[in-house]
């Protein structure tokens, strides 16, 4: 980007409350950072944002910025070549991009927290119903300088106090994690951390499901059901009988323990190994083990 360059912006602490104060943002030099959620390689009609030989507007700058060319490493776009129309006559922009830049920008550690579950109701499968991306890390995200005015100075932040809360535009509130006490303001060195704790995003339950979703669910959810069942008959079963009426042991059998109930011989008659039967013997205590839980738990 070669145009409109070097600039100076006041821009309020928060968009709402004057009182906050502000904060001074550069651009200095040609080159900026975006997110890359604000461009793509295809361009749609309901996509407002950057793409090649399109128009956005430049959030506080307020020139249009137009990407002429795309550069990648494989497969992955690493950089956008673009210039800036501040004619008098440039089209409105649908949108305008947030921005930071190349100077003096503060490098850090983001953490973005989502949803734990990707349905609305965990079923008893819950562990096959937890969000991948839960717990989403930018290692190297790249910040206003203003954010160094609210990292104290170095210091360690404690972990058992709440901290500032700042809003990072579209994104959410974050607050400095305490792994940040190696952060040296002065020196924009050492590591700092950021953790959202709150999005500003629609919560993505309150969407319309789809047929298909909702089908989805509900299936999840009678699955959950029969296995609440199966678990139930199987621990009001006899410790004696396990392994006559268990589901895995059924038939495999002929002769038992009389006083634990361990197999002793296989369905055709031959007698088990001794390795054998050790491990029946574990698989019996480990029942009795579930058992006397599920018992103090249905009390």
């Amino acid at each position: 980007m070669a145009e409109g360059w070097p600039k100076t912006y006041d821009i309020q602490n928060s968009p709402t409350d004057p009182s906050l104060g502000s904060h001074t943002l550069s651009l200095e030099g040609p080159i900026l950072y975006i997110d890359a959620s604000d461009f793509r390689l295809e361009d749609h009609s309901t996509y407002y944002g950057l793409a090649p030989n399109k128009a956005v507007g430049l959030k506080y700058h307020g020139g249009n910025m137009i990407c002429d060319k795309v550069i990648k490493e494989g497969e992955k776009v690493v950089a956008l070549e673009c210039h800036l129309d501040i004619s008098g006559d440039r089209p409105k922009p649908k949108t305008y991009i947030s921005w930071v830049p190349l100077e003096g920008c503060v490098h850090a550690e983001v953490r973005v927290y989502n949803d734990l579950f990707s349905v609305a109701e965990p079923t008893d499968l819950w562990e096959e119903e937890l969000n991948p991306t839960s717990e989403i890390v930018y290692k190297d995200a790249k910040l206003d300088a203003s954010v160094r005015e609210v990292v104290q100075g170095g210091e360690a932040v404690d972990r058992w106090t709440s901290n500032l809360a700042l809003q990072f535009e579209r994104i959410g509130y974050f607050v400095v994690d305490y792994e940040s006490h190696g952060y040296d303001p002065t020196t924009n060195t050492g590591l700092l951390v950021f953790n959202r704790t709150v999005s500003l995003k629609e919560e993505v339950f309150k969407k319309e499901l789809t047929p298909a979703e909702l089908a989805a669910i509900e299936a999840r959810r009678e699955q959950s059901k029969k296995d609440k069942a199966n678990k139930e008959a199987r621990m009001k079963l006899d410790p004696l009988s396990l392994f006559k009426e268990g589901e895995e042991y059924k038939g495999k059998y002929s002769k038992y323990n009389e006083e634990t109930g361990v197999p002793t011989h296989a369905a055709n008659g031959e007698p088990l190994s001794k390795s054998a039967m050790k491990k029946l013997e574990k698989d019996r205590k480990k029942f009795l083990n579930q058992k006397a839980k599920w018992e103090k738990a249905n009390k």
